[in-house]
């Protein structure tokens, strides 16, 4: 137990640490990355006749992706295993995501969208989009990802602060996005600054 503890202490550490460094210096094409990126999460939200928040839904996911670092066991420098987004649940985002996927890539990765109806299948995605009709089963979805390098994501108001790691809302006509800091402190993912300073915060980190 004293050892997982020093573990977070360090990682919380190094996260407040990258904080200030890149509050005090950005290099100049990181930053336009993460204007431009901030721009995209801010544009407003467009008539259905024009857009589909579903289609924007699964585009980001892909943007997110450039913003966590997975570990090495997930083998993510091998473009010959696919980047595997998992649904669990009853969604429209599903089709939308077979739509986007079918000739986007993810980290120079094809993309496998699974459908998912078994709590054994969670394991061995990189992203697990959580359904809104999975509420009832949030808990122990989530006692099953917290220990995955599995990016959880969801679109329901409460997940944030439930455990998932990012959650899409709508504000103001805009489509955002929350994300649970202490939970990701706590995954095996890296999450990048940026990604953490476009998005609203659920349960901060305490910097002592």
């Amino acid at each position: 137990m004293a050892n997982t503890t020093n573990l977070l202490i360090l990682k919380r550490d190094s996260v407040i640490n990258r904080r200030t460094k890149y509050h005090c210096c950005k290099p100049f094409h990181i930053l336009w990355k993460s204007l431009f990126f901030f721009y995209i999460a801010c544009a407003p939200l467009l008539s259905s006749a024009q857009t589909n928040v579903n289609v924007l839904k699964a585009v980001y996911l892909e943007k997110f992706s450039r913003f966590v670092t997975w570990p090495e066991s997930c083998m993510m420098n091998d473009i010959n295993k696919p980047f595997i987004i998992s649904i669990i649940g009853k969604t429209e985002l599903a089709e939308n995501l077979i739509f986007v996927y079918s000739q986007q890539q993810i980290n120079n990765k094809r993309v496998i969208i699974k459908e998912i109806k078994d709590f054994k299948e969670i394991e061995g995605c990189h992203i697990l989009f959580i359904a809104e009709s999975e509420k009832k089963n949030l808990q122990k979805i989530l006692s099953i990802t917290s220990a995955l390098p599995i990016l959880t994501v969801g679109e329901t108001k409460g997940f944030s602060e439930k455990g998932i790691l990012i959650n899409f809302f709508e504000e103001n006509k805009k489509l955002r996005f929350e994300i649970n800091e202490t939970a990701v402190l706590k995954s095996p993912l890296k999450m990048s600054y940026y990604l953490l300073n476009t998005a609203r915060i659920i349960d901060p980190i305490a910097e002592e």
